[in-house]
């Protein structure tokens, strides 16, 4: 008994040490980060992720900004039944390019960091999502377009096999055509 409790905080331990360590994109300009961005590909070690990966389409989304140095975040994204927007505000933290926001659909907080980005072409960002006892990552693979240099694509993988991620747990995105939003989707 002893021995199962002591693995299992060796266990949680290390999830959080993992999670803690994900680094933030060097001297991040949130001005030239704004704007419209597809995404091209996801990972996640959570459940609801592995179940559905295969039904999930590329999105777009949109960075505005917001009061107080905070981003306004929009997703648009296709699904059954129409064409979906979700809104959310991601508060600023003092490290800049790292930002938290708490979702009340999914009753989850989220700490989310732009990994790496050149601006102009691919962002990476890993998003840290709690929820009780429940810790789990998604990692993004943003892009300007809808279509992403294959050595960009190879740079994602290795990230999130870096992660502790494996191929099952990587979905990319076929090209979508855009939609307009018929409805909120909180």
């Amino acid at each position: 008994m002893r021995a199962t409790v002591l693995a299992i905080g060796v266990i949680v331990l290390c999830a959080l040490t993992v999670h803690g360590d994900i680094p933030v994109q060097k001297n991040f300009d949130l001005n030239q980060f704004l704007g419209k961005w597809y995404v091209v590909g996801m990972a996640s070690d959570a459940q609801w992720f592995l179940g559905r990966k295969d039904k999930f389409k590329m999105s777009t989304i949109i960075m505005a900004p917001g009061e107080d140095g905070h981003l306004n975040v929009t997703l648009i994204k296709n699904k059954v039944g129409g064409c979906w927007q979700m809104d959310f505000v991601y508060n600023k933290t003092d490290q800049e390019g790292r930002f938290k926001y708490h979702s009340k659909r999914w009753n989850n907080d989220n700490d989310v960091r732009v990994v790496e980005t050149n601006y102009d072409e691919f962002a990476l960002v890993h998003s840290i999502k709690t929820k009780g006892d429940e810790v789990t990552m998604l990692v993004k693979m943003l892009s300007r377009g809808q279509e992403l240099r294959s050595e960009l694509v190879k740079e994602f993988r290795q990230y999130c096999f870096a992660q502790g991620l494996n191929e099952d747990n990587i979905q990319m995105f076929p090209k979508e055509e855009e939609c307009q939003p018929s409805r909120n989707w909180i």
